[in-house]
C-alpha cells in the first residue's frame, strides 16, 4: 500500500472501497477534476492515472481528495499498478493521453479503443487515409514532416488548403493557407516548435480545404456526439455552432442544431459511418461535420467527449455524459436516455485576441446576467492577466442559458456582443484597445 502522505510516491491518495473501480486516465481537457468528482465518485472508486506534467502535478493533491493518484511515468509498471488495484475498466475524456489508455486497456484486457484505432483517432494523417480508403470522404491531404515537403504536398492538395498538426486539438497552429509563399513560411514556424501540436516531433497536415455553404447566423459546421457499445453507435445529438472567427476559433455551440431532420439525418449517417471504419467499439465519439454546397464532408472522428458538451447534455437532456462512459468502460449495457430537446440551450464563448496582449479590464457582464435566456455568464480572465496569443481556441468567458428557439438564440447572441467589453494592452499598439464581443474575432 502506497503512504499518501509521502509526494514522491507514485500512488497517493485514500484507499478504495468495495464500489466498481474505475480507472481514470486524466489531463487537461473536457471533463475538470470537480466534474469527474461530482459525475463519478459517488458511484465508482476511482484510480486517477496521470501523466507527468506541469498541469498534473498542480492538480494531483485535488485528484488525491477524490481517489486514488497513479503517475504514469512508464506503462509497464503503470499497468501493474492498476491491476494491484483489480480496476474493473478504463477512462479517459482527453484527447492527448487516449494512446496511453488504450495500451493500457490493452494490456489489461479492458473496454477501449484498441491502440490501432486509438492511433487513428489522433492522427489526422493516418485518419484520412483510412476514411478515404473506406470510400467515406475522400478529402485531398498530404503530410509534412519536414520544409522539403511543403511543394510536393502543395502539388497534391493545391489551395486554399487547412495546414494543421498531426496531433492536435482545439484548433491550435492550424491556418487556412491561401497563398504558396505564406504557406511556406507558416509551415517553417510551426515545423520548427518542440511540439506542434500534443505530440513532440510530430509533423503537419495539409489538406483540401472546405468551403462551407451560407448558414447565417449560425456556423457552417457541426459535431454529432455519439455513444458506442460493442460497436453499436447510439447517436446523442446534432450540435449546432455559432460563426467561427479567423482562422478557426470557435464561438459557441447549442442543441439542437438548426438543421432540418433530414439533413441532420445525412450529417448522422456519415458520421456513423466514419465511426464503424475507423473501428471504434466502446466509448464516446465527436465527429466535426462541414456543411459545404454539396453535402455533409467530415472534417474530423475524436475518439472522446466534446468540449462543453457535458454541460450541454446535461441541461438539455439530464444526462451526464462523463459518468455514461464510464459505465461503458465498465461493461454496463443500459443505453443512453435520449430526450428530445424542444428548446435551445446554448454557450457563447469570447474567443482569446491571436495577438499577445495583457488583459486590462471587462465590462458588461451584469448587463448580460440580467438578458433573458441568460442563465450564466462567467468571465476567466483578470486584469493583469498576460495572455500569449495564438491561433487556438482560447475562452475569455462563456455565457449559457435557455431560449425558446434559434431565432431568439440569434437575437440574444447580437445583444450579448453588444454588452460585453474587453480592454487590452496589445502587443505593438501604443495605447489599451477596448473592443466588444463581437470585435474579439479581428484581433
Amino acid at each position: 500500500m502506497s503512504d499518501p502522505t509521502d509526494p514522491t510516491d507514485p500512488t497517493i491518495g485514500p484507499t478504495t472501497g468495495l464500489r466498481p473501480r474505475l480507472a481514470v486516465v486524466y489531463d487537461q481537457g473536457p471533463a475538470s477534476p470537480s466534474d469527474l468528482a461530482v459525475s463519478l465518485t459517488e458511484r465508482m472508486a476511482c484510480i486517477f492515472v496521470v501523466p507527468v506534467n506541469a498541469h498534473t502535478e498542480a492538480v494531483a493533491p485535488v485528484l488525491a481528495s477524490f481517489g486514488e493518484v497513479v503517475r504514469a511515468d512508464d506503462v509497464a509498471r503503470t499497468a501493474q499498478r492498476l491491476r494491484e488495484f483489480s480496476v474493473a475498466g478504463i477512462v479517459t475524456y482527453t484527447e492527448q493521453v487516449q494512446r496511453l489508455t488504450a495500451d493500457l486497456a490493452a494490456r489489461l484486457g479492458l473496454r477501449f479503443h484498441s491502440p490501432r484505432t486509438a492511433e487513428l483517432l489522433t492522427d489526422k494523417w493516418q485518419q484520412r487515409a483510412v476514411l478515404r480508403a473506406a470510400g467515406i470522404d475522400a478529402v485531398r491531404s498530404a503530410r509534412v514532416d519536414a520544409l522539403a515537403d511543403w511543394e510536393p504536398a502543395l502539388s497534391r492538395v493545391g489551395l486554399p488548403a487547412v495546414l494543421k498538426p498531426v496531433h492536435g486539438a482545439a484548433s491550435g497552429n492550424t491556418y487556412l493557407v491561401a497563398d504558396a509563399g505564406t504557406g511556406r513560411e507558416l509551415a517553417r514556424q510551426v515545423l520548427s516548435l518542440p511540439a506542434p501540436g500534443h505530440v513532440r516531433g510530430g509533423g503537419l497536415v495539409l489538406e483540401e480545404y472546405l468551403p462551407g455553404r451560407d448558414c447565417a447566423p449560425f456556423g457552417d459546421y457541426v459535431s454529432v456526439e455519439s455513444a458506442v457499445r460493442d460497436s453499436r453507435v447510439t447517436d446523442i445529438a446534432v450540435t449546432g455552432k455559432l460563426p467561427m472567427v479567423p482562422p478557426f476559433r470557435e464561438t459557441g455551440r447549442f442543441w439542437p442544431s438548426p438543421f432540418p431532420a433530414p439533413e441532420n439525418d445525412r450529417i448522422r449517417d456519415l458520421a456513423g459511418r466514419a465511426v464503424r471504419a475507423l473501428g471504434v467499439r466502446d466509448g464516446l465519439t465527436h465527429t466535426e461535420v462541414k456543411l459545404t454546397p454539396d453535402g455533409p464532408r467530415l472534417i474530423e472522428v475524436n475518439g472522446r467527449l466534446g468540449g462543453g458538451i457535458q454541460d450541454l447534455a446535461q441541461r438539455a437532456m439530464g444526462l451526464d455524459l462523463i459518468e455514461y462512459a464510464a459505465r461503458i468502460a465498465l461493461g454496463e449495457p443500459a443505453p443512453p436516455r435520449i430526450v428530445p430537446v424542444g428548446q435551445v440551450y446554448f454557450q457563447a464563448f469570447h474567443p482569446a485576441p491571436r495577438r499577445p496582449a495583457t488583459v486590462r479590464g471587462h465590462g458588461g457582464t451584469e448587463a448580460v446576467r440580467a438578458l433573458e435566456g441568460v442563465q450564466l455568464c462567467r468571465t476567466y480572465v483578470r486584469p493583469g492577466q498576460r495572455l500569449a496569443g495564438g491561433v487556438a481556441t482560447q475562452e475569455l468567458g462563456r455565457v449559457s442559458g435557455v431560449v425558446a428557439d434559434h431565432d431568439a438564440l440569434a437575437t440574444l447572441v447580437k445583444r450579448v456582443d453588444q454588452h460585453l467589453t474587453f480592454e487590452f494592452a496589445l502587443s505593438g499598439e501604443p495605447e489599451p484597445r477596448t473592443v466588444t464581443r463581437a470585435e474579439l474575432g479581428s484581433l
